[in-house]
């Protein structure tokens, strides 16, 4: 598989995880209930934003050192 494939599967396997991880801090904010499971909203939310960042990080670094 071509250098150029392999990074357009990584950024689109990202912008996939990136939109999923949009979608449930959207239900965190949108329906912010306590769950048993989750006792801690914000925290919760604050892991999904940085696993967001990670994602986006993936993005950009794609699109600025390999154009």
């Amino acid at each position: 598989m071509p250098e150029s494939r392999r990074l357009n599967a990584i950024k689109a396997h990202a912008e996939a995880e990136k939109a999923l991880l949009k979608e449930e801090i959207s239900l965190y904010l949108d329906h912010c209930v306590g769950v048993a499971g989750h006792p801690s909203p914000m925290s919760d939310i604050t892991d999904l934003l940085d696993r967001l960042a990670v994602q986006q990080g993936l993005i950009d670094i794609i699109e600025k050192e390999f154009p």
